[in-house]
């Protein structure tokens, strides 16, 4: 009959199981921050866009649908997205679900 562990055995087995999982989370916390900042840049062409816009587009369906991009909030998430897990999903969400602009008269 094998003998089992002594308790602070499992206890050091325990916590280096959970500082494992703690590492791989931070991993994809790097990784996830890397994707926002993806997302920000190709963001800030559509700020770039909605800059240089004529000021009477600015209300059409266009300018609006450009303001909605520019508005999410990727840079305050993307600096530590475990700080803010839940705010970064419904960003996240949000961003899924919107009507991207086409320009040129197509939107």
């Amino acid at each position: 009959m094998p003998k089992t562990k002594s308790r602070s055995a499992r206890w050091f087995d325990a916590v280096a199981a959970a500082q494992a999982k703690w590492n791989e989370i931070n991993e994809k916390a790097d990784e996830l921050a890397e994707a926002l900042a993806d997302l920000q840049e190709v963001q800030s062409e559509y700020s770039d866009w909605l800059d240089n816009l004529p000021e009477n587009l600015h209300s059409s369906a266009l300018g609006e649908k450009l303001q909605a991009v520019v508005d999410l909030d990727i840079e305050g998430l993307a600096n530590d997205p475990l700080e803010s897990w839940g705010e970064v999903e419904q960003m996240l969400g949000e961003a899924e679900g919107m009507e991207m602009p086409q320009g040129f008269g197509r939107d």
